[in-house]
């Protein structure tokens, strides 16, 4: 029971931490992206912004934690329950998105055809950032083939395995550098290596996955990898393309970054309620928040993010986004999310279930 308890702990602060990395990160982009390329303001913020793009490896990495350990359940089971938590709120979000552009006559049936054509083709240029969503819904088909895989292999072979994730990372990323292509971006771009590396590190203490040893070497690479991917930035212009995604430097970031968050929780049995209310709602926060920040922050309230010394103006739209997205998604997932799985027969209390 301890060990769970732990293990939902850190699970949901790992959550509240991506959620505000990715409120941050598209807050910082945007300051970024009003200052002059050459001045010291686009520097710096881009400096900052490194940290934040792991919000999208921490996503990936929190559903192979908590997915692939799971035995016994069914594969009619799984993707009901996927169905339920994952797909039901991405098409309400979805679907608000676009009636903020068309209105809502494109909800009438006429248009049907055209809105489904618009969810096979990937995010809405309205919410680009829904690119992730349809990553996870991708690894989801993959989870019981994986959970199969992890089920079945030693644990020097999973190690071996991650070993490899990296290696195929690094060819994608810096062979370009020498005027090469390896053909492997459409493995990397996958991210099932990012899916299998979540569980690698959430593992029980073996030999390698979850070991002490294991993690002190990820924890080292991690702070090396920010530290050199900040120097570079601030003395290299163009290097970024060989920093972020799912570069070897991001990669070990985000997984120090894990480990720490696992790490802190390993002696606590309660998290803040802030936390665990983020927690619980990071997922509809995540699907709204871009809507909250370029429309409801930045238009309606007028809020400048390179006001206040560019810090004060990026404190402030992202906490105004952070707290107005936390609100409207648990007005939504009452009302709209609440009404979609009620005539689906889903049973609500079933979509908050998040932590299983």
């Amino acid at each position: 029971m301890g060990i769970e308890k732990a293990r939902k702990i850190y699970i949901d602060e790992l959550r509240f931490l991506a959620t505000l990395f990715v409120i941050c990160g598209h807050t910082v982009s945007l300051a970024q992206s009003l200052t002059a390329p050459v001045s010291t303001a686009h520097t710096v913020l881009g400096a900052v912004f490194f940290l934040f793009p792991s919000c999208n490896l921490l996503f990936v990495m929190i559903s192979g934690a908590l997915l692939l350990p799971v035995r016994g359940e069914s594969v009619g089971t799984f993707f009901a329950r996927r169905f339920a938590r994952v797909a039901v709120p991405m098409l309400v979000y979805y679907l608000l998105y676009v009636c903020a552009k068309f209105g809502i006559r494109c909800l009438l049936p006429q248009n049907w055809l055209f809105l489904f054509q618009r969810l096979l083709v990937g995010a809405p240029e309205e919410a680009p950032h829904f690119w992730l969503v349809y990553v996870i819904l991708g690894l989801y088909v993959l989870t019981p083939f994986l959970r199969w895989i992890v089920a079945n292999i030693p644990d020097s072979v999973l190690f071996g395995l991650i070993l490899v994730v990296f290696f195929v990372n690094a060819l994608d990323t810096y062979l370009p550098l020498f005027h090469l292509d390896a053909h492997l971006s459409v493995i990397v771009d996958s991210y099932v290596g990012v899916f299998l590396l979540g569980y690698f590190l959430s593992a029980p203490g073996k030999e390698y996955a979850g070991s002490r040893k294991t993690e002190h070497v990820f924890l080292a690479c991690g702070l090396l990898s920010y530290v050199l991917s900040v120097a570079l930035m601030l003395t290299v212009d163009g290097c970024e393309g060989y920093l972020y995604d799912n570069a070897p430097t991001m990669l070990f970031l985000a997984s120090a970054i894990f480990l720490c968050v696992k790490r802190a929780a390993a002696g606590r049995s309660r998290t803040p309620c802030p936390v665990r209310l983020i927690g619980k709602y990071s997922y509809s926060v995540l699907l709204i928040h871009w809507g909250v920040l370029h429309y409801v922050v930045k238009q309606l309230l007028g809020v400048n993010v390179l006001g206040g010394g560019i810090v004060g103006g990026c404190l402030l739209a992202a906490l105004l986004t952070l707290v107005i997205s936390l609100a409207a998604a648990i007005v939504i997932d009452h009302t709209l999310v609440w009404a979609v799985l009620a005539v689906l027969r889903i049973p609500y209390v079933f979509y908050h279930r998040r932590n299983r």
